[in-house]
């Protein structure tokens, strides 16, 4: 299993953005987010940038800038592994 990213501004010990599904309201997601996190939610194991372009359709620029919205939020951690690879945080909930 990778290990999570030690750098500092990694995703490691990061709190809860204003995102958080606790006690707010969900934050509300594009198109392009949505495909993107839910391709990290129905697979069991990290994904690469390219990985998830490939299985959601969209372009390596789309993915990238849907990933950093979705970091942003909360939704997805980035790994510390070989090539740069992504994971949803709350694995098992698809977004409609």
């Amino acid at each position: 299993m990778p290990r999570e990213d030690a750098r500092p501004g990694a995703d490691v010990g990061r709190p809860q953005t204003p995102g958080s599904l606790a006690g707010s309201a969900p934050p509300v997601l594009n198109d392009d987010e949505k495909n993107v996190l839910n391709a990290l939610v129905k697979c069991s194991a990290s994904q690469t940038a390219g990985q998830l372009s490939a299985s959601c359709g969209l372009t390596r620029e789309q993915v990238a800038i849907a990933l950093e919205s979705l970091r942003a939020k909360g939704l997805v951690t980035r790994h510390n592994t070989l090539v740069e690879s992504y994971a949803s945080r709350f694995p098992g909930v698809e977004v409609t």
